[in-house]
């Protein structure tokens, strides 16, 4: 009787240890946006001399100013452009392949070969990337930004959906291939609506991974016409004295999309997730 009540309080001591850590890692990840959410409607002075007060006058015009005069606005609808049309290619190739290799011609060597590309880091290929967009006229261009997103999201999406599709029940896919469907109607009728709960999981990781990237929009792009969202914000640091409160609102406008994203699809990138991770 007294081990197992020693055994009941020993687990719950771990689950309260559990809760605490929990705690803990919740503030500190919430703290920073809630920091600068708070920042974004003061002035530089509030911001120096009480930085984690609530405003005395709350800034409201700080977005204005974010959105007109730091040009945030045009930035905004650059990134927007180029995370739609780089996650959609994303998704689209990454699928197809990810099907291929999966369900079609199942070789290690090939999925191999696209997951060493997760091992490369960006900032190694960063001479001979722009080079070759160069050579291509693809610089100062948001084709060639784009590009450079799909191309190098792909070894992650195929990792992750390859997993996926492997649990999906063959017996659909027979009995569309007997029905009379060739590979495209199966892939697109059957396999990619399946896929949902992967393609979401790939997708918010697209998302997060082209909206806040800045080193290759930062290299291919200069006009001030195309910079993204990133590069706006990084513009608005003054030389001598940086006026704080709209760059904050500029970050509190970056980050506002991404959270809602989540937020809506945060119950399929589990699933995705979890699918993969268990069965795969």
């Amino acid at each position: 009787m007294e081990r197992r009540i020693t055994v009941l309080r020993s687990k719950r001591t771990l689950q309260s240890l559990k809760y605490v850590l929990l705690a803990l890692y919740s503030v500190t990840t919430i703290f920073p946006f809630l920091w600068v959410f708070l920042s974004s409607f003061k002035t530089n002075s509030e911001i120096y001399s009480s930085p984690f007060a609530l405003p005395k006058t709350w800034q409201f015009e700080n977005y204005s100013k974010a959105w007109t005069s730091g040009n945030i606005g045009t930035n905004f609808f650059n990134s927007f452009y180029i995370t739609i049309v780089s996650v959609a290619l994303i998704l689209l190739f990454g699928a197809m392949a990810s099907y291929i290799l999966a369900r079609v011609y199942p070789s290690l060597a090939l999925y191999t070969f696209f997951g060493l590309g997760i091992m490369i880091p960006g900032q190694t290929i960063l001479i001979p990337t722009f080079s070759i967009l160069k050579e291509l006229h693809l610089v100062n261009n948001h084709t060639g930004l784009i590009l450079m997103y799909v191309v190098s999201s792909l070894s992650l999406t195929i990792f992750v959906l390859v997993s996926f599709m492997k649990t999906l029940p063959k017996e659909l896919e027979e009995a569309a291939i007997v029905d009379g469907a060739g590979r495209y109607r199966t892939f697109f009728s059957i396999i990619l609506p399946l896929s949902t709960p992967g393609l979401a999981t790939v997708g918010i990781l697209a998302v997060l991974s082209v909206w806040n990237e800045y080193l290759f929009a930062y290299v291919l792009i200069s006009d001030p016409v195309l910079k993204t969202l990133t590069q706006g914000i990084y513009g608005m640091k003054g030389e001598y004295m940086t006026d704080y409160g709209p760059m904050t609102a500029g970050l509190a406008i970056t980050m506002i999309p991404v959270v809602i994203l989540y937020i809506i699809f945060q119950n399929k990138v589990v699933a995705g997730m979890t699918a993969g991770a268990v069965k795969g």
